[in-house]
């Protein structure tokens, strides 16, 4: 029997804080990269690589080609460093690229899924952890059903927990575009979720 499933790597996003603190470190190595400041800029990767590959994998549902377009990523924050102005908090300039870059990702090549085995060491766990990875497949069954756009902005108000505003900017589209995705994105998901699950409803979420 082959499973479905994605790297997770590091902790969740919504355990950091987003605060001015962070937001304003985030700017300062931002600056210090456009003075070409190579450890500067190894550590924005790093501070930034775990939510970027999670956020790229929910729009192009690739494992093979995030390294890459993380890469990709970088390297436009490396050439606009200098003329990038913090209107907003960094990591919402970052995820914007970030976005761009998936789409063109998608654009190149279809969609594929990552497996593992029987013998892959969460099942040597017990229950629980097969518990874990059947609810994680029954979600990246029903996100495939999503276009790339709704999966993009589920994973941002969900994951990131940022707000619609935030989420505009990012996607670059008008505010009510957002609202409008995520109500088509959860329409489509309260129609699949039953016949995933065996009849269980999908709660409901606000931002």
């Amino acid at each position: 029997m082959r499973r479905q499933t994605v790297k997770q790597t590091g902790p969740n996003l919504k355990s950091r804080d987003n605060t001015v603190a962070e937001d304003a470190y985030d700017w300062g190595l931002i600056r210090r990269i456009a003075q070409r400041d190579q450890k500067a800029f190894e550590a924005l990767y790093r501070r930034h690589y775990d939510y970027l590959y999670r956020f790229i994998y929910q729009i192009t549902r690739r494992l093979d080609g995030i390294e890459a377009v993380i890469n990709e990523v970088m390297f436009v924050v490396w050439e606009k460093a200098a003329t990038a102005e913090p209107r907003a908090l960094a990591s919402t300039w970052i995820l914007a690229i970030a976005h761009r870059k998936a789409l063109k990702s998608l654009s190149r090549s279809g969609a594929t899924v990552e497996s593992v085995e029987d013998d892959d060491p969460r099942f040597s766990d017990g229950g629980e952890a097969v518990a874990a990875l059947e609810t994680e497949n029954l979600l990246f069954s029903a996100l495939q059903h999503l276009s790339p756009e709704q999966r993009a902005v589920l994973e941002l108000v969900y994951y990131h927990g940022l707000h619609y505003s935030e989420i505009a900017t990012i996607l670059d589209c008008p505010e009510n575009t957002v609202k409008t995705r995520i109500f088509h994105a959860r329409r489509k998901l309260r129609t699949v979720w039953p016949a995933l699950t065996g009849g269980g409803a999908i709660r409901d979420h606000e931002t």
